[in-house]
């Protein structure tokens, strides 16, 4: 982890000092500490200073963990990384972490604290992407002369005083099964509350990546819930040599032991052990192998931990599930647990109520079937019914119609003396026999007449005769000739004295 632009006042001749110091040391080929954060090494507790998105399972939530690490030097000696960090699981989806962080870089001592949010999306049955971010706010002053800086990070213009420095550290996981790949970002942005500056260079920034599969292993006893997690990583570092490793770790639910390689600080081991399924304690030490390490006194860390939850591996028994507490993350293998008699027992009693619930919904789906056919069926008949009456009813009506077109067309005899006319005509008008008072040509007369039947308590109504340009005003149509002949005869029943004749209009 780099911090830049750090400006801290100070004498001019202590500043004069403190460059002659570092040449002196340069000269004398002393080993330069890389200011980055040291976490490589953290595969369980604590590993959200890893990458952010560990938060959500590698940090054992809900935990409250401390990391302490000697870099090169005794156990006694004053420490060059601390990290302590409480872990909240919400639900299964997203964690969250706070935590004091305090760390030596060689030229500075940086002291504040870190925030930690992750949430998790599952994109398929076994693929899952997670976000995460770590926020760093502390302040930083300037530490002893115990490392030797690297020479390709020039000392700052120190005339300022203590600095607050607030950065933000992204990280990404995929994961399908037990395979994750990740990425994180440990300054991806970062600014300087003191001097009011920012930092967003990308030749200044570190980036980290990873990628690690877990095995599960079957065994019984104290290899019960037992995984090997092997992981490689890679590290980018402005103006350093590019930093990568492996680390391995076997665990169960009481021990773990853990192997590593880093390129720069070299091999590591270290084991630890969990009691009483709440307290977690272990110790690692780290021997540089390059030839530049040679005569550097070991590295040492420790990592202990409390867990207010639960362990995460354990199965689920049906019937008694936790709340805010699904299956097994894509991180943690799925494994099986020897389960007890009386676990057995319920698991067992659970199964069969299951079968019987599941022949219940069986027969009850069967009689919904059945029912749902029987009304098909009632249905089906119901609109073949209501098919068939129509088409009856459609014959009905058009023999009728056939009926009517018949009698209408049935031949008339007129009587002696009676007035009477029939025609086929052109217009649209409904066939029958008409009872005609007057027949006009001119429209003025016509309407006088029509006027005076009204006025005489009559409704009188007309069709316009087109071949002979001629309106025919007419009381009241018949269906036969026998009717309209009573009509004639009793003067309209009475109501009009004036001559009458009848008309008949036929069909084509």
């Amino acid at each position: 982890m780099k911090f830049p632009c750090i400006n801290l006042c100070m004498p001019k001749h202590l500043l004069f000092l403190l460059i002659l110091f570092s040449i002196f040391r340069l000269h004398s080929q002393e080993v330069p500490l890389p200011p980055d954060l040291r976490q490589y090494n953290l595969t369980q507790f604590n590993s959200s200073l890893f990458n952010p998105v560990f938060t959500l399972d590698r940090n054992q939530p809900q935990s409250l963990s401390l990391w302490v690490r000697w870099q090169w030097q005794q156990v006694d000696a004053d420490p060059t990384t601390v990290f302590a960090n409480y872990t909240h699981r919400l639900n299964r989806q997203s964690a969250f972490g706070v935590g004091f962080l305090q760390q030596n870089t060689g030229l500075f001592l940086q002291t504040g604290g870190v925030l930690n949010y992750a949430y998790a999306f599952d994109l398929g049955p076994d693929l899952r992407l997670s976000l995460g971010l770590n926020l760093f706010g502390f302040s930083q002053v300037l530490a002893d002369d115990r490392f030797q800086q690297s020479p390709d990070i020039g000392l700052p213009f120190l005339e300022n005083g203590t600095s607050f420095v607030l950065q933000a550290a992204p990280g990404i996981q995929l994961a399908y099964g037990n395979f994750s790949l990740g990425f994180a970002a440990e300054n991806a942005l970062e600014y300087n509350l003191t001097e009011g500056g920012k930092n967003n260079g990308s030749d200044e920034k570190v980036f980290f990546g990873s990628s690690s599969y877990t095995f599960p292993i079957e065994g019984n006893g104290i290899f019960e819930n037992a995984y090997l997690r092997p992981m490689v990583y890679v590290k980018t570092l402005p103006e350093l040599e590019t930093q990568y490793g492996i680390n391995t770790q076997f665990k169960t639910q009481n021990f773990w032991i853990q192997g590593g390689y880093h390129n720069f600080y070299g091999a590591s081991g270290g084991l630890g052990g969990t009691f009483f399924g709440k307290f977690s304690l272990g110790a690692l030490v780290e021997i540089g192998t390059s030839a530049e390490l040679d005569g550097k006194d070991p590295s040492f860390e420790i990592v202990t931990s409390y867990h207010f939850g639960s362990p995460d591996l354990r199965r689920k028994i049906v019937g008694f599930e936790p709340e805010d507490e699904g299956e097994p993350l894509p991180s943690e293998p799925v494994k099986r647990k020897k389960l007890s008699k009386k676990e057995r027992r319920l698991l067992a009693e659970a199964k069969e109520k299951q079968v019987q619930d599941s022949l219940l919904l069986m027969r009850r789906q069967q009689d919904s079937l059945t029912m749902a056919r029987r009304k098909a069926a009632e249905e089906e008949n119901a609109r073949l019914t209501r098919q068939a009456q129509r088409k009856k009813d459609s014959l009905e009506a058009i023999d009728s119609i056939a009926a009517e077109k018949d009698r209408m067309n049935q031949a008339v005899s007129p009587e002696k003396g009676e007035r009477f006319e029939e025609a086929v005509l052109k217009e649209d008008i409904r066939p029958g026999f008409y009872l005609i008072t007057n027949v006009f040509g001119t429209q003025r007369y016509y309407k006088l007449f029509m006027e005076s039947l009204k006025q005489r308590g009559l409704n009188p109504k007309s069709f316009y005769r087109t071949e002979r340009k001629l309106n025919y005003v007419y009381l009241e149509r018949y269906d036969s000739m026998q009717e309209a002949r009573e009509a004639r005869d009793s003067k309209f029943f009475g109501r009009y004295s004036d001559a009458i004749w009848i008309f008949r209009v036929k069909n084509e």
